[in-house]
Formats: structure tokens, sequence, C-alpha cells
């Protein structure tokens, strides 16, 4: 019976146990600007868990099309930390204008991905020549 009982509650023991590390997957947003130079981009991303920045991460940055899956991709680009708690620059060198996936791989405090979808010029940046905008 002991035997039994211990294995019905050693699953539901880990299930308890990451639950809160499930619960606090990082969230990711990105706002791009143009640079001087053609299809490069100056990239904040702004980090955070739950409603808290994250200071402190180690993450990278690689670009691809997915509508063009392995024709356009960008090796990925470490991301240095920025003025604002939580925010990340990383300059982005694309190969042509469109809808890319940024993929946020990080490293430190955790480890955890985040995909966001960027289009490139920013729709903003197409309408008024220099706009920015928020990757989803």
């Amino acid at each position: 019976m002991l035997k039994r009982m211990k294995r019905i509650l050693a699953p539901l023991v880990l299930l308890c146990a990451a639950a809160p590390a499930l619960a606090q997957r990082f969230d990711a947003e990105a706002v791009c600007a143009a640079t001087d130079i053609a299809l490069a981009y100056d990239c904040v991303i702004r980090l955070s868990a739950g409603d808290a920045p994250v200071e402190g991460a180690v993450l990278e940055v690689k670009a691809d099309m997915p509508e063009m899956p392995m024709a356009h991709n960008v090796r990925p680009v470490p991301a240095e930390a920025a003025e604002e708690p939580g925010s990340y620059r990383v300059p982005l060198q694309l190969e042509m204008d469109g809808r890319w996936t940024l993929r946020l791989e990080i490293t430190d405090p955790r480890r955890d991905v985040v995909i966001l979808h960027q289009d490139f010029p920013p729709k903003e940046a197409a309408e008024d020549a220099g706009g920015h905008t928020h990757g989803q």
C-alpha cells in the first residue's frame, strides 16, 4: 500500500514543484528603430517576469523570416543591458524588409525562450518615416 501511494504522490509532488517555474515565464516586447544603414535596426528588448523588470539577464536574439524558412535568417546577436531596468539593446542587420520572428534565448537568470513577431520597417515608420512598433 505504501509503495502504491508513493507512485501516486511522486508525480503530484513534481507537478507542484514545477508550477511556480511555469507560472513565471518571461514576457518581452521589442521596440526597433531604423538606423542610417540600410536594413539595420537598433532594438530595445524589455524583459519582465510578472510586473517586475528582469535585470541582469543574459540573452541573445535570433531573427528569421517565417514566410521563407531557412532562406533568410540572422545569426544570434547578444543583447547588452540598457539604462532602463529590464531593458536590453541589440543591433539587428536584416537581409530584407518584411515580417520577422525574433527568438529571444534567455540563459540567465534562468533558461527561457520568448518569440516575438516584428515588422521591418515598423508599420509606424513606414507611415511617418520615423516611428517604432512593439513585437507580439
